[in-house]
């Protein structure tokens, strides 16, 4: 069985003063709905409640799992905050430059709040952020990673879910805006939403 990410990462950075941002998104390879961008500060006296409670990479986790933690995560985080970039917004500067402006602005919200803070990013660095690092696979390294994701997917899927209920055709709710078959064929038969990415699932239909 692989362990749980920890704080590894995290304490020499405490040591050295510093709060420490857990960055990571969901839905970058979605052909519908936004990108969600997950932030989440934790403070060092709740080490050891944050390891008990099992938080790991929103992908290895059920949905009902991944529901009781963001409210875990939320209830215990010193700062937390969840960025939506709109598909207009994707649709217009494409998804590299969304995903980066949406950890810009995650980042930003925890320098107001917290001015000495170091950036750890699932995968990504951002641009002109001189305090981060960049861990490939983060979200399965770092618990600040993997609350970060957390809360990015599980809001991005609570907008899914709505827009389920607006074009109940599409499957939203089953699929999340991912490119499945189930939505490919969808989108063959009777095309996208207003919500789709469309320059990018003109590639795939």
């Amino acid at each position: 069985m692989k362990s749980l990410p920890d704080f590894s990462y995290e304490i020499p950075l405490w040591e050295k003063g510093l709060s420490v941002l857990g960055i990571d998104e969901a839905g970058r390879g979605a052909f519908a709905g936004p990108l969600s961008v997950g932030g989440v500060i934790f403070d060092t006296a709740l080490i050891d409640k944050l390891l008990k409670l099992g938080i790991n990479d929103s992908k290895l986790l059920s949905a009902k799992k991944r529901e009781v933690l963001y409210h875990e995560i939320k209830k215990h985080a010193i700062f937390s905050h969840v960025e939506l970039i709109s598909h207009e917004i994707i649709n217009e500067v494409g998804i590299g430059k969304a995903t980066f402006l949406g950890m810009e602005n995650v980042y930003k919200k925890g320098l107001e709040k917290f001015g000495n803070i170091h950036g750890l990013i699932d995968a990504f660095k951002i641009p002109k952020v001189v305090s981060q690092t960049a861990i490939v696979h983060g979200d399965r390294k770092s618990i600040s990673i993997a609350a970060a994701s957390i809360l990015a997917k599980v809001e991005r899927d609570h907008v899914m879910e709505n827009l389920s209920q607006l074009f109940p055709e599409y499957g939203f709710a089953t699929h999340k805006g991912y490119g499945t078959l189930m939505h490919r064929n969808i989108l063959g038969k009777i095309g996208p939403t207003a919500h789709h990415r469309t320059q990018f699932i003109r590639r795939f239909v």
